[in-house]
């Protein structure tokens, strides 16, 4: 089943991130990742439409990962988004 190999692909974590939505940038906690999107904890209260395209700046040791993503869910707690 197709469903069953992609939540193999998931990942969780609590690594930080750094996000930016139009001209400002944020950061937030990388709760889950998987192939086809993310979903981040912030603090504060920040409320991203659905459909909102934002960029992510993923820092590992060895590289800078800059992926384009759109929103799929947000609340006070954080968002989803999945990368496009």
């Amino acid at each position: 089943m197709e469903n069953e190999e992609d939540i193999s692909t998931i990942e969780c974590c609590s690594s930080n991130v750094t996000f930016s939505v139009d001209d400002s940038d944020y950061t937030g906690t990388i709760l889950n990742i998987g192939r086809y999107g993310v979903s981040v904890s912030v603090d504060g209260k920040l409320l991203l439409p659905k459909g909102k395209k934002i960029h992510m700046t993923f820092d590992d040791k060895s590289k800078k990962d800059v992926k384009s993503a759109e929103v799929a869910w947000s609340d006070l707690s954080g968002f989803g988004a999945k990368f496009i």
